[in-house]
């Protein structure tokens, strides 16, 4: 029996070598790149043909390609070529390159691809060698196939084109890359399909317009700019009703309503937004109150905000009622060293008394601060114009911070909280209906209950409280 099985196994391999090339291809479009490249070894037939299927993945990054940059090129070049001489149709093409030695290729065949049949070209070029600054790259502006384009330190020239082809374009993402702000223009206006925009750290670019004429399909979009790189100051005007999420971190982004006005407000029409995230040294505005989905907001207070407090806390308090029907998360990084002067009357009167306002609910607020002493002023100012769940306390001080430092300072806190809410104002603290002491459980992960007076005898790292309010919805 083992020998008749072996005897027709050639015969069904060749039963499956006839079969016609454009169901092999169909066949081997199923399977991945690697998973195509083995069946090269079935037998003689088989050797080329997964270089004849309709989709191709090539990689330097791979184990066999890493450190091997001219293997690659020719590898990548003879199999391109091979579809160019035999007429095979490319649909789908995914090139992924991290050495500034392969783009060379991207020279000689980018403008072939089209003619190739290729429908879906998606390009990822994360230059790691920086010589000489970034990799040159303006043949990327000629790729009409692309889908997804994820380029990373490089440099998309100084020439504009008359027309920027990206008509498929879907997903783009720019990370430390120079581009004229004429030529980023001139992408955005033709990429009708994007439905993922992500800019990180780039240089030229100054302006972002997202227009819900333009962008119909627009999901995502993710804007970083680093302080520590220095980029050019950016402004960002958004209006694009498809939005799901927005996520904007950095301090030298300038955010406006349109290209005159330019004071610190992120304007965004999007109703259907789920997820907003927002990092930075200015409290924006926005022009939008999403229905529901989740807010995440990490604000740093410096010395030019302590000194205008009662203002800082008006500007947030704005803020907050505009994102008030999202589940909001608020990081306060306190980096101030001079003690905030807040006038809790008029505060309260401005912001609740005086705008007829409702204190807006904060899910969970984490305040990190160098200083003990202005936890106090911090959080007058802050329950003042919103009514925190939960409160969790970090520190920034310097040293090593053993498990008895961490308790030390937990339980000064604790005790200020509570003289806090005895002697300060009644406007804010009447509706306090009840405030527990809690610290993480480590196994099983959970928060805890805990009486402040027995705090030693616990072995909590982390603390919060956890807060009742009557004028919470």
């Amino acid at each position: 029996m083992k020998k008749a099985n072996s005897d027709r196994r050639p015969e069904s391999m060749d039963m499956l070598s006839e079969l016609p090339k454009e169901i092999l291809q169909r066949i081997l479009c199923l399977l991945s790149q690697e998973e195509a490249v083995r069946t090269s070894v079935l037998s003689k037939p088989w050797r080329h043909i997964w270089r004849t299927r309709p989709n191709l993945v090539f990689s330097d990054n791979d184990n066999y390609f890493r450190g091997k940059e001219q293997e690659f090129l020719s590898v990548v070049d003879e199999t391109l070529r091979g579809y160019l001489d035999q007429g095979l149709r490319l649909e789908e093409f995914h090139l992924h390159m991290s050495n500034h030695v392969s783009v060379s290729i991207l020279d000689k065949w980018i403008p072939k691809l089209e003619s190739m049949g290729v429908s879906d070209f998606r390009l990822y070029v994360l230059s790691k060698h920086e010589v000489d600054g970034m990799v040159d790259l303006p043949v990327v502006l000629k790729a009409e196939p692309l889908t997804l384009l994820w380029l990373y330190n490089c440099d998309l020239g100084r020439n504009i084109p008359e027309k920027i082809p990206f008509v498929r374009l879907q997903a783009l993402r720019l990370q430390n890359v120079s581009i004229e702000q004429e030529i980023f223009d001139k992408v955005i206006s033709s990429c009708a399909l994007l439905a993922s925009m992500w800019f990180q750290d780039c240089i030229g670019l100054t302006t972002i317009k997202l227009e819900t004429k333009l962008h119909k399909h627009l999901k995502q979009l993710i804007f970083i700019n680093d302080v520590t790189y220095q980029k050019d100051d950016c402004s960002i005007e958004i209006n694009a009703p498809t939005l799901e999420k927005v996520k904007i971190f950095g301090t030298n982004v300038e955010i406006a309503i349109n290209s005159v006005e330019r004071s610190p407000v992120l304007c965004i029409d999007a109703p259907n937004m789920e997820y907003y995230e927002y990092t930075g040294l200015v409290i924006p505005s926005v022009s939008f109150a999403p229905a529901s989905g989740r807010t995440n907001l990490k604000l740093y207070m410096r010395d030019d905000g302590a000194n205008d407090a009662q203002s800082w806390f008006l500007r947030l308090s704005a803020l907050l009622r505009d994102l008030r029907r999202s589940e909001i998360t608020l990081h306060i990084f306190h980096l101030a060293r001079f003690d905030l002067q807040i006038e809790e009357d008029i505060l309260v009167r401005d912001n609740i008394n005086g705008g007829n306002y409702k204190p807006v609910v904060v899910e969970n607020f984490r305040l990190e601060i160098g200083q003990l002493s202005l936890f106090p002023y911090v959080l007058s100012g802050l329950f003042c114009i919103c009514r925190p769940r939960k409160v969790t306390p970090q520190w920034l001080g310097k040293g090593t911070w053993t498990d008895e430092r961490k308790q030390k300072e937990a339980g000064e806190f604790f005790g200020k909280f509570t003289k806090m809410i005895e002697n300060g104002n009644r406007e804010i603290w009447r509706d306090l209906e009840g405030l527990t002491f809690e610290g993480l459980n480590e196994i099983p992960l959970e928060w805890q209950p805990f009486e402040v007076t027995k705090l030693s005898e616990t072995e909590f790292t982390e603390f919060r409280i956890r807060m009742k309010w009557s004028d919470q919805d």
